[in-house]
């Protein structure tokens, strides 16, 4: 038997997520922290992006629909009950919406310092493994359900499927994706996140 649209859709969304991590692993710190100016993002900046939003994600879709939050234990950020901000010398104030670089100032950007590599991987990790956990609670039903308003969401995707949500991100981590092999591209370096 053939795969539902909804887990064909969460495996794509899974899928990227690896890709990602499979570039990431293997750049160095230098490419990770490159930036071809002071006023551009590194491959850094767009790998804790995504995975700020990942992390978001996967903590608010128990709140999603009344099913969801039966299925699933309430949401928590790894980002918050780890305290990365405060590791890496971030201001959660500074960062945009929900603490995930959406709507943050360029300004703000440019001056973030990332950590090493590793300390960078073991976040995107974390976020991508336990997205991957609550995502399994979604089937048929619930990927055509309609989101609830929650707090922690405030309306982002009110009005939209729980489908809707993860379509969304798919297109965002490509996105990013795209972002740093460019910026890898700019280092003189060959090669995609597909080789």
């Amino acid at each position: 038997m053939s795969d539902s649209a909804a887990t064909l859709v969460m495996k794509k969304y899974l899928y990227t997520h690896n890709r990602i991590l499979r570039y990431l692993q293997k750049l160095s710190d230098e490419q990770i922290h490159w930036r071809p100016s002071a006023q551009t993002h590194s491959i850094a900046w767009h790998a804790w992006h995504v995975a700020r939003w990942v992390d978001y994600t996967q903590a608010v879709v128990p709140g999603m629909t009344p099913e969801l939050s039966k299925r699933l234990p309430a949401g928590t950020q790894i980002w918050y009950t780890e305290d990365v901000a405060k590791r890496w010398g971030f201001d959660n104030a500074q960062l945009g919406f929900a603490a995930t670089g959406w709507e943050m100032t360029d300004e703000v950007a440019w001056h973030l310092s990332f950590p090493a590599k590793a300390e960078l991987l073991d976040y995107v990790e974390k976020s991508f493994r336990e997205v991957e956990r609550v995502v399994k609670a979604i089937d048929d039903e619930q990927f055509v359900a309609l989101e609830q308003l929650q707090p922690l969401t405030q309306g982002v995707w009110s009005e939209e499927t729980v489908g809707d949500a993860i379509l969304v991100h798919i297109a965002h981590a490509s996105q990013h994706l795209g972002m740093m092999e460019c910026l890898l591209g700019l280092q003189g370096v060959d090669g995609t996140a597909t080789t």
